[in-house]
């Protein structure tokens, strides 16, 4: 377990890389009781890794709530997630939102996990057409990390027990670009 503050240059984020059910269970609680999110929004995302040539697993779940971010390391071979986590995600009152294919996710986290999400938002092609000017300006204020995309860490090791940096502050940036994109819709 590794907690850290990442910089993405819109927003400082407090992060939480974990396997404990311990963890996830403050962070889960953190979520509940921040009442500076009104409108209950959390960006979704997740990595997969890659075992030979056609096999990938979800490794990792990532949740952010603008000032948090909870990066789940899902376990290799068990179901052993915290009942916290999959109440939470079927919270009537949040709404998890994803960038294009986290419906796709979603049906991967159900498969692998059991888990299930019950207010899920895609953020589609259509949206992100809509959306051009605040995408572009979110992007901008977000610097490097989504311009340049880290191509490298895409196919880095996503399931080794130390996150590096690089790879934390993505998984961050891909969560908190999913709530900012949701933020942006819900006052559209």
């Amino acid at each position: 377990m590794s907690s850290s503050v990442v910089d993405l240059g819109v927003a400082t984020i407090r992060t939480t890389v974990t396997r404990e059910t311990s963890k996830i269970n403050r962070l889960v609680k953190t979520f509940l009781t921040n009442n500076r999110e009104k409108k209950k929004i959390i960006g979704l995302d997740t990595e997969r890794a890659l075992y030979g040539i056609r096999q990938s697993k979800t490794v990792l779940l990532q949740l952010c709530d603008g000032n948090c971010c909870l990066i789940v390391q899902l376990p290799p071979n068990d179901l052993n997630l915290p009942v916290s986590l999959f109440n939470f995600l079927n919270l009537p009152g949040f709404t998890f939102v994803g960038i294009i294919g986290i419906d796709k996710s979603l049906k991967m986290l159900e498969t692998e996990f059991g888990l299930t999400c019950k207010n899920a938002v895609e953020i589609g092609t259509p949206t992100r057409s809509l959306m051009a000017n605040e995408i572009a300006h979110l992007k901008y204020t977000m610097g490097d990390i989504v311009q340049k995309g880290h191509t490298s860490l895409v196919l880095g090791d996503w399931d080794a027990w130390d996150l590096n940096k690089n790879q934390i502050k993505l998984a961050v940036s891909n969560a908190y670009f999913a709530y900012g994109m949701g933020n942006i819709l819900l006052d559209y």
